[in-house]
């Protein structure tokens, strides 16, 4: 009698905790499919490029803390614009991330057809560091400086002044000004998709010089596959104290410092916003990072979501400022 008790007793204890057992199991299974669901980051130049190399870094690391799997995508075209507009209409979850840069963004300022607004259609998630513009020769050329560059331009055909560039066209036009006002001369930009079909034609001697980030140019500078002249800033850069700024040349107005960001969907929440941007800081301020990208000529600085947006905004107006200062018009 008293195992029939106990046997009935335990059975009603069964049948109350199977529901919160299947419950606590579903929600298991629900959080364990979230963790697992991947995640893409978007880059507008082709791979073995800096932006493609930069992101590749961060998501490996990220895949290592994560139960997701991360995606690199290259998706070229528009100066690196693509990913903005693929992230437009992203799902609002984090699942999908653009790696933007600074010089593709002020592009927007030299393009009518520019395919988003920075300000309204992409939410600033964080800054990942900082890096300059590097202008580079072939080293076939034997050139050894700026002033060599100038003097080798004036002295041949015009196919010595065709320059590689695969983002930020308004830094050439800028560039052309000055070089106008101080030697008389001016470049012809050839457009590209990305730093390696540029570094292909430099090798085959198809055009013989380019101007891209640090981080696409450094490495191949290393490799001795280019020779870089020159980059903007007002101070070396740590990871290449021996290449001059152009401050020290006679070029304060190129004195401009760049940066890649995260970017997320416009409609992600600001909760979720916030839990991104300290997953992504706790990962790229790692100080095994910050070393993993040194050297690439990138210094590792991040930021909130408001620091970045604010910096959006102060960049888009130093820019204008250098335009103004060189007469480049703004198309919007």
């Amino acid at each position: 009698m008293v195992l029939d008790v106990k046997r009935r007793t335990w059975l009603a204890a069964v049948a109350i905790g199977a529901p919160a057992l299947l419950i606590g199991t579903a929600r298991s299974q629900g959080l364990q499919r979230e963790r697992e669901k991947d995640m893409r980051i978007f880059v507008g130049f082709e791979s073995g490029g800096g932006a493609d190399a930069v992101a590749r870094a961060i998501a490996s690391q990220l895949q290592r803390r994560t139960s997701r799997r991360i995606i690199v995508e290259n998706r070229t075209g528009s100066f690196g614009a693509v990913p903005g507009e693929l992230i437009r209409k992203a799902p609002p979850d984090g699942s999908e991330l653009a790696l933007l840069s600074s010089t593709t963004l002020v592009s927007r300022l030299g393009s009518k057809t520019f395919p988003f607004d920075p300000a309204k259609d992409i939410t600033p998630v964080t800054r990942i560091g900082n890096f300059p513009i590097a202008f580079a020769v072939s080293p076939k050329l034997g050139i050894e400086s700026f002033k060599d560059y100038l003097e080798w331009i004036s002295g041949g055909d015009p196919s010595r002044r065709r320059i590689a560039v695969s983002s930020n066209t308004t830094f050439i036009e800028v560039l052309n000004v000055l070089l106008r006002r101080s030697v008389g001369e001016s470049l012809e930009p050839v457009h590209y998709r990305g730093a390696t079909a540029a570094l292909s034609d430099i090798r085959d001697d198809k055009i013989p010089a380019t101007v891209n980030t640090m981080t696409s140019l450094l490495p191949p500078h290393r490799g001795r596959r280019v020779r870089i002249l020159m980059a903007t800033g007002t101070r070396r850069s740590s990871a290449a104290p021996n290449i001059p700024v152009a401050t020290e040349l006679g070029y304060p107005t190129l004195d401009m410092e760049e940066w890649f960001a995260f970017f997320a969907s416009p409609t992600m929440p600001a909760p979720l916003v916030d839990q991104l941007n300290r997953r992504l800081r706790g990962i790229i301020d790692d100080r095994e990072m910050v070393e993993l990208l040194k050297p690439l000529g990138l210094e590792v600085q991040t930021s909130t979501p408001a620091e970045l947006s604010e910096l959006i905004e102060s960049h888009r107006q130093a820019w204008k400022g250098r335009m103004a200062a060189t007469g480049v018009q703004a198309s919007n």
